[in-house]
């Protein structure tokens, strides 16, 4: 009896630690999954970006009157549960059928397909949307970052009728910064890019990972943060910096384009720095959000699209 007993214990106790292992080295898997999943993501962002040749800084999404309007974000829908992040415009290639039909009978062309360059503007622009009452099901991560692309042509090569065109030079005070210029615009339903992002604001997360200096969010001088306070609050959305960047002030960088004293990279391009904290809350051995809390991660992005842009003279 007293070796039963003894034996119990022993077993007990090896089962405990065989249990605190495998949770352990579930805990690790996700944690390094859901990193990995997080890079790739701002990879592929940061490959978006690189072909843009405007994006908007955060005093122009919000909406700055001295420098571009009424705002960008004041002006679209927005997917419930969501923040717009980040927006940009971008070339893309005509549509095969657009090519070979429309542009090869110039006497009909359509006002407003570029035939010339064989490209036309698409806006991007990616959310941060939490998962909470919003297709919980289907979506296991606490929040996930969403893109959606606002095209002049649609999947089948026919013309979206909604478009409104940047250049148009026939609508009023028309202009990337102060687009869409009060007309009315209808973006399409949104794509996933990646789930499990932290959706918690920075206050809860320095209280949970017991920082005791708080965790601030910074940008270089002549960058303006991206979205800024405004469009969180408003979106329900007030201390969220896990998905955002620092974008270089457009109108300072065109100040700068010819400055002998400024960088030529950083003057001729546009500049984006991106951060991006995933969480791994949700997966296989994480049981709560300070479990899956890991570090932001950030990359550094110029565009070298050249649309919008002139030679430097010397």
């Amino acid at each position: 009896m007293v070796s039963v007993i003894i034996a119990g214990i022993i077993m007990s106790g090896l089962m405990t630690l065989m249990v605190e292992l495998l949770t352990s080295d579930a805990r690790e898997t996700a944690r390094t999954e859901t990193q990995r999943e997080m890079q790739m993501a701002l990879d592929y962002i940061s490959a978006d970006i690189r072909e843009a040749f405007y994006v908007y800084d955060g005093r122009c999404l919000e909406g700055d009157q001295d420098a571009c309007g009424s705002g960008l974000f004041n002006s679209i829908n927005i997917p419930a549960n969501s923040v717009p992040v980040l927006a940009f415009w971008k070339l893309e290639d005509l549509p095969p059928t657009v090519l070979n039909n429309d542009c090869t009978n110039f006497a009909q062309l359509p006002r407003g397909i570029p035939c010339v360059s064989g490209r036309s503007n698409t806006l991007i622009i990616y959310y941060l949307t939490r998962n909470e009452g919003n297709n919980g099901n289907a979506w296991s991560g606490m929040a996930r970052l969403q893109r959606t692309a606002y095209r002049q042509f649609n999947s089948d090569g026919t013309r979206n009728d909604n478009f409104v065109d940047p250049t148009d030079s026939e609508i009023e005070n028309m202009s990337f910064d102060n687009w869409p210029a009060g007309q009315a615009v209808t973006l399409p339903a949104p794509i996933t890019l990646v789930d499990f992002v932290d959706d918690r604001p920075m206050s809860d997360i320095a209280d949970a990972q017991d920082v005791a200096q708080g965790m601030s969010v910074d940008c270089p001088d002549g960058y303006n943060l991206t979205p800024d306070d405004s469009t969180l609050n408003n979106n329900g959305f007030g201390g969220v910096r896990n998905f955002y960047a620092c974008v270089l002030d457009e109108v300072g960088r065109r100040n700068n384009i010819g400055d002998s004293n400024s960088d030529s990279d950083t003057a001729f391009n546009q500049k984006v720095i991106l951060f991006l904290r995933g969480n791994a809350a949700g997966k296989p051995g994480i049981r709560s959000a300070n479990e899956g809390f890991m570090p932001a991660i950030q990359t550094q992005v110029l565009n070298r699209s050249v649309r919008r842009k002139s030679p430097r003279r010397f």
